[in-house]
């Protein structure tokens, strides 16, 4: 190495003089505090904490480190002097587990030509080599000397909780993933939440389910938004999903963005279902007086009711109405003589009790006919009340 140029025919033993020689004036140069907080610094702008960078700075001063590729990448120069021109690899040391990439410190900021004699048979040969490293003589560009002691940015990692409607949910720590590496007091800052639901735009005002003070949030399971006929009313298999997003600032400058998701999952409530059909005779066929049909209802149906009512000639013995609701039958039959020739249409009622089995094909089927002495005109209701689980 000549003037910066290498020289290709120097022997292998001078080679390994110079390379040996290279990586001792280097790794002095290194333990020099101003470099090695440049080290530190470079550690830091890599991803190291402060703590650890600093670590870091204090076993380079110690000269606990080692440095690999120094001889290999002064050889790779397309320059004499500029670190910035070595093309690969790249002079690397290794210090506390982590590799740090040489070249910055390479900057030519700072020179130093040194030689040494090396005797070959008859031989003896000159070695100059230009040696670079950062020192305090000049700063890099990009160097913060005050990267150390300048107060670094909380952390957080976003939460998710799973609740369960009508199960009581233990209060939210906003701030229970996050951290700062100063050991600052964090807080919520005030004004900075909003919340969406399901994906919509979001808001600054909380649902009524939810409460937040200072940085805690309480999800009330059981508000009445959340039931039966409520706002949001959640059944068996639906989720409810609010995001709560957030800032969490240091005190000292620093801050950074959260968000918690809660999930609230549905639980069976009991609800209540109606359903009617009509029916008018309107002669002595058997189409005209009978009449069917069947209501869809929930499998998980229970307390169920049909009530079979209308207005109608229901006088003598020989006028009747009858049919069947499921598995079960009604019957309503008139109670004058057969001799009555009374038409005149009277309010009439008949209920029918279903049981749990009626709901377990989610079909409740109907079916009736009016005798053919009964008045036309004479009309018939039939109609479900029944409670489910969803």
């Amino acid at each position: 190495m000549t003037d910066g140029s290498y020289d290709s025919g120097l022997s292998q033993s001078g080679q390994g003089q110079l390379s040996s020689s290279y990586t001792d004036a280097l790794t002095e140069a290194l333990q020099d505090v101003t470099v090695a907080d440049y080290i530190g610094f470079l550690a830091n702008q890599a991803g190291l904490s402060v703590d650890d960078a600093l670590v870091v700075k204090a076993a380079v001063v110690a000269g606990d480190f080692t440095l690999s590729n120094l001889f290999a990448a002064a050889q790779s120069k397309i320059g004499p002097v500029d670190g910035g021109s070595i093309t690969d690899p790249a002079p690397t040391m290794l210090v506390n587990g982590v590799e740090i990439d040489l070249t910055a410190i390479l900057t030519g900021i700072d020179t130093e030509t040194w030689s040494t004699v090396q005797a070959s048979g008859k031989k003896t040969e000159t070695i100059y080599h230009t040696r670079e490293f950062y020192t305090d003589t000049r700063e890099p560009a990009d160097f913060d000397a005050g990267w150390s002691s300048a107060n670094q940015p909380p952390s957080a990692e976003p939460i998710l909780k799973d609740l369960t409607e009508d199960v009581a949910a233990s209060p939210i720590d906003l701030l229970a993933t996050a951290s700062d590496p100063d050991g600052d007091t964090l807080s919520v800052v005030a004004g900075s939440l909003s919340f969406s639901i399901d994906g919509d735009a979001g808001s600054m005002t909380p649902p009524a389910y939810l409460t937040v003070v200072d940085n805690i949030v309480t999800v009330d399971t059981s508000h009445p938004d959340l039931q039966p006929g409520g706002a949001i009313d959640l059944k068996l298999g639906e989720t409810l999903t609010v995001v709560v997003n957030y800032t969490i600032e240091d005190g000292q400058g620093g801050s950074t963005t959260n968000a918690l998701t809660i999930e609230i999952a549905g639980s069976a409530d009991i609800y209540s279902g109606t359903e009617s059909f009509t029916f008018q005779k309107i002669g002595g066929d058997t189409t005209e007086r009978w009449f069917s049909g069947s209501f869809a209802v929930e499998t998980d149906g229970f307390d169920g009711i049909v009530t079979v009512s209308g207005d109608a000639d229901l006088n003598s013995i020989r006028e009747s109405l009858g049919g069947t609701i499921d598995s079960s039958s009604f019957s309503i039959v008139g109670t004058d003589s057969n001799s009555s020739t009374t038409e005149t249409l009277n309010p009439y009622s008949k209920t029918v009790i279903l049981s749990d089995a009626d709901f377990a094909d989610g079909t409740i089927a109907f079916e009736g006919t009016f005798s053919q002495q009964v008045a036309n005109g004479s009309t018939v209701a039939v109609h479900l009340e029944y409670n489910y689980w969803a």
